[in-house]
């Protein structure tokens, strides 16, 4: 029984093992195909995980670069800080100066008035020497009383018109100290010329000088008037045979076309001079739409004259080199309209005036002058952030400082930089140069036109950038921007 038994065991063993072992396949093969899909599932996870390595190497990339342009900014306004400081100290100076010349003016008006009253009291003694012999009635000395007292009226008026500050009597005191003594021969000699030696005369001075002449007497206003008719009569008949009527040559040409076209839309200076008096037209023009200034004796009263007058007419305004700080608050601050400006920003500029430029500007014309430096440029385009047209025309033009301006604007439609150098003297474009052309195109989405006048290198340069450049998609179409290089 005991055999017998011994194998009935072995033969369970057999059966339980073979349980085992079929057990121990089945969990074999679940673990092995649990241990794949965990696999697969971390392959997926590192090829994600390498995608993101990449992502995150490009956006390093990236901001290493604007680390650097970062660096390079900073380093432009530490520039410009320093060059702000310097201009403080120079406006100072011009402060100084400029109390000083009021000093000197203050003492020249002075002087003037006490001229002017000696020689009326001159010519009142003429007058009484020359009425005391003679027979004259009563109405001949009403008259020339009356002209002494117009004389001394208008001699008053002449010196009230003068931009300059003057004391008041209580505030002058009492003339004195040495006063050079008026030549007391020349009132007889000017008066013994007949009329028409007299218009001659006349004729020949600042045309702004002959009108206050014609303040001085009743014979001068004759003259005067006899000069302006003249030449009205003149123009009348260039006009009457059916010749066109030329551009203004002379101050008194332009008097006259302001005069007789009260809806004057646009002013330029005459063509034959080049110091015209502005204020012989400020306060008769009230309809400009253009105002070409170049060419204008400008004076602060007579540039806030007109731009008060014009405040909501004026949408075009050309300005000369060299004009001030002061001159361009006095024309600025009044103009609500204005959509295209022409100027050379001052080197010394405090910056004031930046701020009346109106949002409505559209188009900005940086001309060529020796003012025109990168960072008075720079500080002009950046006050200006919805220009559509730029045009700036000078040396040093295609630079950062002007280029990081340009980003701001987003509403460009056309950029002209002109380099007006000698094309051997222009340097070659750095790589920061060329890449701030490139950031410019992309930043402004709305640019269509990008002209450069340098040299052919650098042309190639900005060429070559911005064909490797993405410049993205408009209407979902690839942006093109027409780009235009000075012909050989």
């Amino acid at each position: 029984m005991e055999p017998r038994q011994h194998q009935e065991e072995v033969i369970q063993m057999k059966e339980q093992m073979a349980l085992l072992k079929e057990e121990m396949t089945n969990r074999h093969q679940q673990d092995i195909a649990r241990l794949d899909g965990e696999l697969t599932t971390l392959k997926k996870n590192c090829d994600q995980l390498s995608e993101q390595v990449v992502g995150l190497e490009g956006e390093v990339a990236t901001l290493k670069g604007n680390n650097a342009t970062l660096k390079g900014n900073n380093a432009t306004l530490q520039g410009d800080n320093a060059t702000l400081k310097g201009d403080n100290a120079t406006l100072r100076q011009e402060v100084v100066h400029l109390r000083e010349e009021v000093v000197r003016l203050r003492q020249a008006v002075l002087e003037e008035r006490t001229t002017r009253q000696v020689v009326v009291e001159e010519l009142r003694q003429e007058v009484r020497r020359r009425a005391a012999p003679s027979d004259r009635s009563q109405g001949d000395g009403e008259e020339v009383a009356s002209l002494k007292v117009d004389t001394c009226d208008k001699t008053s008026d002449t010196i009230s018109t003068c931009d300059v500050i003057t004391q008041t009597a209580e505030e002058a005191g009492p003339a004195g100290g040495d006063v050079r003594e008026a030549a007391p021969q020349w009132a007889p000699a000017i008066y013994l010329l007949d009329h028409e030696l007299l218009k001659i005369v006349l004729s020949k001075i600042d045309c702004w000088e002959m009108f206050r002449a014609r303040r001085v007497c009743r014979r001068w206003r004759s003259a005067v008037d006899d000069i302006v008719s003249d030449r009205r009569r003149e123009l009348t008949d260039q006009q009457t045979r059916g010749g066109e009527v030329p551009a203004p040559a002379t101050s008194l040409e332009l008097v006259l076309k302001v005069q007789d076209q009260p809806k004057l839309t646009e002013l330029q200076a005459p063509t034959t001079e080049t110091d015209t008096d502005l204020r012989l037209v400020a306060a008769t023009c009230h309809a400009l739409e253009k105002a070409n200034l170049r060419g204008f004796k400008l004076r602060v009263s007579a540039l806030r004259r007109l731009a008060r007058a014009n405040g909501s007419s004026l949408r075009e305004l050309t300005l000369p080199a060299g004009i001030s700080d002061w001159q361009l608050e006095a024309l600025l601050e009044p103009l609500k309209g204005l959509e295209r400006l022409d100027v050379s920003p001052p080197v010394d500029s405090s910056g004031k005036w930046l701020r009346l430029l109106p949002q409505s500007l559209k188009r900005l014309d940086i001309t060529e002058s020796p003012s025109v430096t990168p960072e008075a440029t720079g500080r002009l385009l950046t006050a200006l952030t919805g220009l559509k047209d730029v045009i700036v025309v000078g040396s040093c033009v295609i630079c950062d400082t002007v280029l990081s301006a340009l980003h701001g604007c987003s509403q460009l439609d056309t950029v002209q930089l002109k380099d007006t150098r000698p094309l051997t003297d222009i340097p070659a474009l750095t790589q920061s140069e060329v890449a701030a052309v490139s950031r410019m195109a992309v930043t402004c989405r709305k640019l269509k036109t990008l002209l450069i006048g340098s040299s052919t290198e650098n042309c190639q340069a900005v060429l070559t950038a911005l064909h490797e450049t993405d410049l993205g998609c408009d209407s979902g179409q690839a942006r093109t921007i027409n780009l235009g290089f000075p012909s050989k």
